[in-house]
Order: C-alpha cells, then sequence, then structure tokens
C-alpha cells in the first residue's frame, strides 16, 4: 500500500487550472485595450483639428519651416 502524505495532497490542490493562464492572459489584454482606443480616438480628433484648420486658413499666406526653426531655436 502506497502512503500518501498530506502535503502532497495540498500542494496538487493549491495549483490553478490551466485554463487560469488563458484567463489572466484575456484579463490583461482587456485591461489594455481602453488605453489602446483612448490614443486612438485621441489621434483621430487631432487629425479632425488638423483638418478644420487646413481649411480654415486655404488660400492664406504660409510660413515656410526654415523661417518656423528659425524663430523656434533659442541660441
Amino acid at each position: 500500500m502506497k502512503k500518501r502524505f498530506m502535503s502532497n495532497a495540498i500542494s496538487t490542490a493549491a495549483k490553478p487550472p490551466g485554463n487560469w493562464t488563458q484567463l489572466n492572459k484575456q484579463l490583461t489584454q482587456a485591461k489594455a485595450l481602453p488605453r489602446r482606443m483612448s490614443g486612438t480616438v485621441e489621434d483621430i480628433e487631432d487629425a479632425r483639428t488638423i483638418e478644420r484648420a487646413k481649411r480654415a486658413n486655404d488660400g492664406k499666406t504660409r510660413i515656410p519651416w526654415a523661417q518656423v526653426n528659425e524663430e523656434l531655436q533659442l541660441d
């Protein structure tokens, strides 16, 4: 007759089932989704703002990038 120790029975029973790993992975992905969506929404809002500014300033004289760069230099 084989002896069964209590410590072995407890340690095997305390291990989570295999699907916990998958569930934890899915939970991590689900928590990251709102952050990614928020970034996407901000990008879309920025693009809309840029397009509105382009339309509002259509036909107006623009400042060349080189001139803007010179004005922004802090030397």
